[in-house]
């Protein structure tokens, strides 16, 4: 089976074919409402104002049209920065969650049958749990103003710039909480895996003489090996794009000086994460994807929880007289990642070329 590939362009790609509708929540005065998403072939119906925006603060009509318009060009800005990490979390979301969770309390069932002699005692199944840190539960905010000098010059489009960054910065944070705990972790010995060199005529090699996608290709074997033989198997790997098309090669069959090698099975999703940047008030932030040179092999789902206490809520609010600011939009949500990374992911090294 080839592997699914997950990657900013793969899942923009996928987002491009047929139409996608959903309802987004927001809230106005307290008050739950919505509106409709769709996006038909690639193209996101946006929302037009009726009225310049400094007027449209002044009634509740317009003020519930203004908040349409800037949760769907937030959205607009989430379909530019895809969430990545899904295939190794699953998703919880309970708005009575606490702040903590115990670091056991990621639990599965473990059942065995056993064959029954009369008069014996039934053995009773039990709850295992991941030995994973400790889960904290965090607020997350942002927001922006809009002032009157955009209102007098009727910069409307920088008023959508700023809605769609909000989004872009959303989603740009969800892949960085989620993977970054894979990414910063001090990996033991037993779960590192150390690159394979293999010469072009299929014996063992040095990092001289080696062919680079036969030893890309045993390097990925040994990991998956490993991951095994832990009992951890791992189905999942994350990568940085520049090494797509290498691993993309040394997962498929091939032929080389006569002899054929056949495809590597067992990866069902291939995640590639390059990171993410940008530039507020001329202070720099960074996301870190991926480092070149390694790849992590990760079991995931049981040892990978998302918890979702409460997503995305966007409210706008009259702004400050004092400072010309017409209106001021706030966004926050609340959530916490799981993540029992020893138990669960093998870090490993690349052939070096």
């Amino acid at each position: 089976m080839t592997a699914r590939v997950h990657s900013v362009d793969t899942l923009k790609e996928q987002r491009r074919q047929g139409t996608h509708e959903t309802v987004v929540p927001f809230l106005i005065n307290g008050q739950q409402d919505e509106v409709a998403k769709k996006i038909v072939n690639g193209e996101m119906e946006t929302y037009e104002l009726s009225k310049p925006i400094g007027e449209m603060m002044t009634s509740e009509t317009s003020r519930k049209e203004l908040l349409q318009k800037v949760v769907l060009d937030v959205e607009l800005g989430r379909e530019d920065v895809p969430v990545l990490y899904k295939p190794i979390y699953e998703t919880l979301q309970d708005p009575n969650f606490p702040r903590e969770f115990e670091a056991k309390w990621a639990q599965y069932g473990t059942v065995v049958f056993f064959e029954h002699l009369e008069g014996e005692e039934v053995k009773f199944g039990s709850l295992q749990a991941e030995q994973g840190p400790i889960a904290r539960l965090k607020g997350f905010t942002a927001g922006f103003e809009y002032t009157k000098e955009m209102q007098i010059f009727n910069q409307t489009f920088n008023f959508e710039l700023l809605n769609k960054a909000f989004g872009e910065a959303h989603n740009a944070l969800l892949n960085h909480l989620h993977l970054a705990p894979i990414l910063k972790y001090s990996y033991k010995a037993a779960n590192k895996t150390a690159p394979v060199y293999v010469k072009p005529d299929g014996n063992a090699g040095t990092s001289t003489d080696a062919h680079y996608i036969l030893s890309l290709r045993a390097t990925l074997r040994e990991g998956l090996k490993d991951t095994r033989t832990a009992k951890r198997p791992g189905t999942v790997l994350l990568a940085n794009s520049a090494h797509k098309e290498d691993i993309q090669d040394a997962l498929s069959s091939m032929t080389l000086q006569a002899t054929p090698y056949g495809a590597t099975t067992g990866i069902s999703d291939i995640i590639y994460y390059d990171g993410w940047e940008a530039q507020v008030s001329k202070k720099s932030h960074d996301y870190e994807g991926v480092p070149e040179g390694k790849v992590y092999l990760i079991r995931p789902k049981r040892g990978f929880k998302e918890l979702v206490k409460q997503g995305l809520q966007i409210n706008a609010t009259i702004g400050d007289l004092t400072r010309l600011v017409e209106a001021q939009v706030v966004g926050d949500f609340w959530r916490g990642v799981f993540a029992a990374v020893e138990e669960n992911v093998q870090e490993i090294t690349l052939p070096g070329r």
